[in-house]
Order: C-alpha cells, then sequence, then structure tokens
C-alpha cells in the first residue's frame, strides 16, 4: 500500500453563517417587542400634577387611554365601558386573581386620560375596577411646566 502525501488544506475556519442568522433572529425578536410595548399609549394631552413621578413601565399592566370624547381605547382598540368591564377588566381579574377567596387582582391598571375628559368618565372605569377587586391603579400625569 502506497501513502499519498496531502497538500495542507488552507479553507480551514468557522463558518459564520449560523452565527449570523441567529444574531438577526434575535434581532428581530427585539424589534418586535419592544415596538409592542410602546403601541398602548396614545397621544394625549395629560393633566398636569405636582407630584408627578417618571413612569416605570411595569409589562404585564393593562393600559385604558380615554380620549377628548370620552372615548375608550385598550391599546389600538375602542371599546364600550360595558366592553371594558366584560372583555378586558373581568377576564384580567380572573387571571391575576390572588391566593384566598376573596383576594383582589394583582393587575396593575394605568389609565391615561385627556385633560379635557370629565372626571365621572374615569370615576365610572374605576367603579367597574372596584367591582372586579382590580385596585392596582395608577393614572398618568405630567409635571407642571416650570
Amino acid at each position: 500500500m502506497k501513502l499519498v502525501k496531502r497538500e495542507p488544506d488552507d479553507s480551514t475556519g468557522i463558518n459564520m453563517t449560523p452565527m449570523i442568522d441567529v444574531v438577526f433572529q434575535l434581532l428581530i425578536f427585539f424589534m418586535i417587542c419592544s415596538d409592542m410595548s410602546i403601541n398602548d399609549v396614545a397621544k394625549l394631552t395629560l393633566p398636569t400634577a405636582s407630584q408627578a413621578v417618571p413612569d416605570k413601565g411595569e409589562i404585564h399592566r393593562q393600559t385604558i387611554n380615554i380620549e377628548k370624547d370620552g372615548s375608550i381605547y385598550v391599546g389600538k382598540v375602542q371599546v364600550s365601558l360595558d366592553q371594558l368591564e366584560d372583555e378586558v377588566l373581568r377576564v384580567e381579574a380572573e387571571i391575576y386573581k390572588g391566593r384566598g377567596e376573596n383576594a383582589s387582582s394583582e393587575k396593575p391598571i394605568l389609565i391615561r386620560a385627556d385633560r379635557e375628559v370629565k372626571f365621572g368618565v374615569i370615576q365610572r372605569i374605576m367603579e367597574k375596577c372596584a367591582k372586579h377587586k382590580i385596585y392596582k391603579l395608577s393614572f398618568g400625569a405630567r409635571l407642571p411646566q416650570t
């Protein structure tokens, strides 16, 4: 048997194609996730509050937007007050109910209302939240201009 001497192969290296594919998939994933986190915030003229604090941006909270004319939006979908109660608040309260028979919901809710909205609209939403034992409410406001 005769042994054949082989020439050294110059094509030794790491194939980067799979790594580039993974990087692009991660990039797309994070772009989609970050876009969804800001979709539920409508452009409203918020009321001013001297004790307003910067928003921490909780991930799992529900945002309810109320426009000047009193129309209610959950995300980009307009809902009536009854739909808000039946399709959003009741379901959220059941999913995030705390432990115990009379436990309240652990779901935080952000209510953002235009500064021209009458308080009665916000009050009815607060009553619907209380009816379903949702007590973790926060309200959108801005600091006064100095």
